[in-house]
């Protein structure tokens, strides 16, 4: 492959899995967590379907990985191609702040909403399997980690918002 199709195929496949993951960042954000909050149970049992049937992480995964390392290697090869130059350029210094806030987004996204949902998982599957009401030791671990995610899932997609504007407007600076 030469060097204009390489980094076509980068581009493409960076801006697609990013749009999706952003997207599905400030979804689960603004919208989603917030709902199930407020809809108790049903709301729990419409996040496990989403979450473990449906495996919305699986394909966030997947998405933050191929943004992630397509990333990556389209600033290397810029800054390999300018022995270094291009990334103390405007453009250079604002593409490294992007990715670096999608990085941190990456990060906080899987270690704090990420690691809440599972718990939260593991949590509603005893209480299913139990076959009754939640003890109040469960409900409050369930109100603790929803509010957890919650958190987690508002810096993630505030630093995604970083992200994405750094990367658009990078190229005019």
């Amino acid at each position: 492959m030469n060097d204009t199709t390489i980094t076509l195929l980068l581009r493409l496949i960076h801006i697609l899995a990013g749009i999706f993951w952003v997207g599905v960042a400030f979804l689960m954000a603004g919208f989603l967590i917030p709902t199930v909050r407020e809809t108790g149970q049903a709301g729990g049992r419409f996040m496990e379907h989403l979450m473990l049937r449906r495996r919305l992480p699986v394909f966030v995964g997947i998405a933050m990985l191929l943004t992630v390392l397509s990333g990556f290697a389209m600033y290397g090869r810029l800054v390999a191609a300018t022995n270094g130059a291009w990334a103390g350029t405007r453009p250079g210094m604002a593409y490294g702040v992007g990715g670096l806030a999608a990085v941190l987004g990456a990060v906080v996204g899987m270690g704090i909403g990420g690691a809440a949902g599972r718990r939260m998982a593991a949590v509603s599957r005893r209480i299913a399997e139990a076959g009754g009401p939640p003890s109040a030791e469960q409900q409050s671990e369930i109100e603790r980690l929803r509010g957890r995610m919650s958190l987690g899932a508002r810096i993630a997609a505030g630093l995604l918002f970083i992200s994405a504007a750094a990367m658009a407007i990078a190229r005019y600076l």
